[in-house]
């Protein structure tokens, strides 16, 4: 249908009908809504403007109107209404609005109240921050900075009231960032941090638990008992116990003895704290001992497997191997797997014997012969695409 047609057809109809007011919309009308003007659409169809209007922003339909000259009715508003109102009145945006009156030199109808820049207002600019200047001159922070940005001007450096002083950088690297903090009243975290901007290295703090040690500390590892070196030096224990360790250093009249052959001949054959109580060591001793020599415990529930356990594995299934030996069933299948031996209970590979058996019979028949499950059978043949046995 042309466009002809459809306006013919659209007049006809408001013809037939005078009044449509709160008429039900059809789908040709909907159709046109949005591309046409309104009150165009509205003398076609026989509706009033309102009502097109209201179906339009209820549908959210966008008007599209092309770019139009500006008539003589419609520049005599200009500057009696806000742009906005105009803007409304004559479907335009309202940068449209605005870009006309302004080119036609009209002005607004409140023009915004701004106060003028005089010379000796801009001569303050930059010798104070902004928002003071911006109280002195009664203004507001963002036209001080603004007009400053337009005049070149740079901003006023900030002075900062707790900022670092030549005499507080000198303090690095001479005295601990402890004392530091405490001579000029900032935290240690905050001198730290100054210190390491200024790529200083820092000063170990005696009194400090985690400070380095020095050589002459060293040499006293092993000399005292941990516990008096540790409070002579001002460390803690385990600290002075870690740093001897590290070294090497025996213990401070450490009674230190080694094994001999009768005492390791004990190990596996009675219970850890058995063997420590009669060869008067400390059970962990006998632990470490007895695990560097690869020793199981007597009372273990593990023990290992022995030749001829492991002669069973891949001949029986792991039920039976586990029944005979005693090991329990997972066990078994871990030790197999070791030895990478096969399952025998698991079932065996398709031999090409039993292939060549496949779809002359039917698979019934063949299962129970080859003693396979029938859906074993059926899976194979298809893999295969063999096609099944059909009776004559």
């Amino acid at each position: 249908m042309t466009f002809k047609q459809r306006n013919h057809t659209l007049q006809s109809m408001a013809a037939a009908i005078k009044h449509r007011r709160e008429a039900r919309w059809t789908i040709a009308e909907l159709k046109l809504i949005g591309k046409v003007p309104d009150s165009v659409l509205a003398r076609r169809i026989g509706r009033t403007i309102k009502e097109i209007v209201e179906e339009r922003q209820r549908r959210r339909i966008r008007l599209v109107t092309p770019p139009r000259r500006w008539t003589t009715r419609e520049t005599k508003l200009l500057g009696r209404y806000f742009d906005e109102e105009l803007a409304r009145r004559f479907r335009r945006p309202v940068h449209d609005v605005a870009r006309q009156r302004i080119a036609l030199h009209i002005p607004a109808f409140r023009p915004h109240k701004s106060k003028k820049w005089t010379r000796a207002e801009e001569k303050i600019l930059g010798t104070a921050e902004d928002k003071v200047i911006a109280m002195r001159l009664g203004r507001t922070r963002n036209s001080v900075l603004q007009h400053r940005r337009i005049l070149g001007i740079p901003p006023m450096p900030r002075v900062f009231p707790n900022g670092w002083t030549g005499q507080e950088d000198a303090l690095f690297g001479r005295i601990p960032d402890a004392e530091i903090a405490k001579r000029i009243h900032r935290s240690v975290q905050a001198v730290g941090q100054r210190r390491a901007k200024l790529g200083i290295r820092a000063i170990p703090d005696p009194k400090a638990k985690s400070r380095p040690y020095t050589p002459a500390e060293d040499k006293l590892l092993g000399t005292l008992p941990d516990d008096e070196l540790a409070g002579q030096l001002g460390r803690t224990m385990f600290a002075i116990q870690a740093r001897r360790i590290s070294f090497g250093i025996p213990k401070f009249n450490g009674q230190r003895r080694s094994w001999s052959a009768k005492e390791i001949s004990l190990l596996g054959k009675l219970p850890d704290e058995e063997i420590a109580r009669r060869l008067g060591r400390t059970l962990e001793s006998v632990k470490v001992r007895r695990g560097k020599l690869r020793l199981l415990k007597p009372d273990s529930k593990h023990r290992r497997w022995t030749p001829a356990e492991d002669r069973l594995l891949g001949k029986l299934p792991d039920e039976i191997v586990a029944q005979r030996t005693g090991h329990p069933l997972g066990s078994v299948s871990v030790r197999r797997r070791q030895l990478k031996l096969n399952d025998p209970s698991r079932r065996p590979f398709w031999t090409p014997s039993e292939d060549r058996r496949l779809g002359k019979c039917s698979d019934t028949e063949i299962a129970a012969d080859l003693h396979r499950t029938v859906s074993g059978v059926k899976n194979r043949r298809k893999k295969l695409k063999i096609p099944a046995w059909t009776p004559n």
